[in-house]
C-alpha cells in the first residue's frame, strides 16, 4: 500500500478494499475514525452498493471503555449492516463470524457521488 500524507485517505482506501469485513481490536482515535468510516460506507452502501461485516474484538473495551458498539448497533438496527455486526472476546468466534457473514447488497442500491451526479455512459446527467 502506498504511503499517503493524510491518514484518512489511506484508511478510506484500506476500508474500501476490505470488502469481506474488518475486525476492530482495541485502539484509540485512529481506530475509532476507521470504525465510523466503515459504518458510513456500510450505512449508505457507497462501496459497490454493499455492506460488509464489522467485528468488534473486546466486549468490555467497545461497550465500556470506548462505547462505540452501542451507538453503532442503534444506528444500524434497521439497516443491512446491523445484521453484519458482532461483539466478541474470542478470536475464533470473530473469524467464524466473518466466514458466515459475506458482504450483502444494500437494498436501495447504495449511494455514491458519481452515481448521483456524474454523466452516464450515454452522455446524459443522472442528477
Amino acid at each position: 500500500m502506498a504511503k499517503y500524507f493524510a491518514n484518512s485517505v489511506r484508511e478510506d482506501g484500506l476500508i474500501s478494499v476490505a470488502s469481506h469485513g474488518i475486525v476492530f481490536a482495541p485502539g484509540s482515535a485512529g481506530t475509532i475514525q476507521e470504525i465510523f468510516q466503515d459504518a458510513a460506507q456500510n450505512h449508505y452502501g457507497t462501496v459497490n452498493a454493499r455492506a460488509s461485516a464489522m467485528v468488534f474484538l473486546g466486549r468490555d473495551y467497545w461497550t465500556r471503555d470506548k462505547p462505540v458498539y452501542p451507538i453503532l448497533a442503534e444506528l444500524a438496527k434497521d439497516r443491512v449492516y446491523g445484521e453484519l455486526m458482532t461483539l466478541t472476546d474470542d478470536v475464533d468466534e470473530a473469524v467464524a463470524f466473518l466466514d458466515a457473514h459475506p458482504p450483502r447488497d444494500v437494498p436501495d442500491g447504495g449511494w455514491s457521488f458519481c452515481g448521483a451526479h456524474c454523466r452516464s455512459e450515454g452522455g446524459s446527467s443522472s442528477s
